[in-house]
């Protein structure tokens, strides 16, 4: 069996064997086209036009819809999938919140290429303590708004300071409105500065520090895009209020 034979194998095994992301209209073309350029396997980004016609099949698990204008197409599309129970999860201004899981908050447009990333990353790559689709369901299943936020920190404290970073833009507002929260830490997949158990102290702490009330998961991820003095810490956090701030 070639390697290739191998990949397609295993992602049909471990892993919905539709993950879709559909962009509305070509204003949407780069985001769709950075998408692509992840090379996700088992992942499907395409651009769809007039007459904006798209029907959930059997395998569908999870779309993500990103629209830059055209929110009344992006709605009953989500809405077809949403009906079909698929996780239906909308990146987009006015939309209709009915037809869709979870919508994302608090971003521009410029970000959706790594909101889409950041969302997708985790259910695609191996952990060494992984995450996947079941766990971004339990996340954001029936939640109607979601944030992401991301930080980076450096050499020594590298842990302390990313997770501080997130801490920083979590208020105390904010965090009486999520409900649930997944916290996703990358480091360097050459392991030069392999991720140190006392490294996790920064992780636990910000997890006692949590109200009671959210639901929190975890997990590890190595990533050839992280340098090896770095580790990046990834937050997706959802809650029916969030928005309301």
């Amino acid at each position: 069996m070639t390697d290739a034979e191998l990949i397609d194998r295993d992602c049909l095994m471990n892993l919905p064997t539709s993950f879709r992301v559909i962009g509305i209209g070509e204003a949407t073309k780069e985001i769709i086209e950075a998408v692509n350029l992840c090379g996700y396997d088992c992942v499907s980004a395409t651009v769809l036009n007039p007459p904006f016609e798209c029907v959930p099949t059997e395998e569908d698990k999870l779309v993500i819809i990103v629209a830059k204008d055209g929110a009344p197409q992006a709605n009953s599309i989500a809405k077809a999938f949403h009906d079909a129970g698929v996780l239906t999860l909308g990146l987009l201004d006015n939309a209709d919140l009915d037809c869709y899981d979870s919508v994302l908050t608090d971003a521009s447009a410029v970000e959706y290429p790594d909101l889409v990333k950041a969302i997708l990353q985790p259910i695609v790559d191996s952990g060494i303590i992984s995450y996947d689709y079941y766990d971004l369901y339990t996340c954001l299943s029936d939640t109607k708004h979601f944030l992401i936020k991301s930080a980076v920190g450096f050499g020594n404290g590298r842990m302390a300071s990313a997770i501080g970073s997130i801490k920083s833009a979590l208020t105390s507002s904010l965090l009486n409105k999520i409900e649930r929260i997944s916290i996703l830490l990358y480091f360097s997949k050459e392991k030069k500065q392999p991720l140190a158990m006392q490294e996790m102290k920064a992780l636990t702490d910000f997890l006692k520090e949590l109200p009671a009330s959210i639901d929190a998961m975890w997990a590890v991820y190595p990533d050839e895009n992280i340098k090896d003095d770095e580790i990046k810490a990834t937050i997706i956090a959802a809650g029916k209020e969030l928005d309301n701030r």
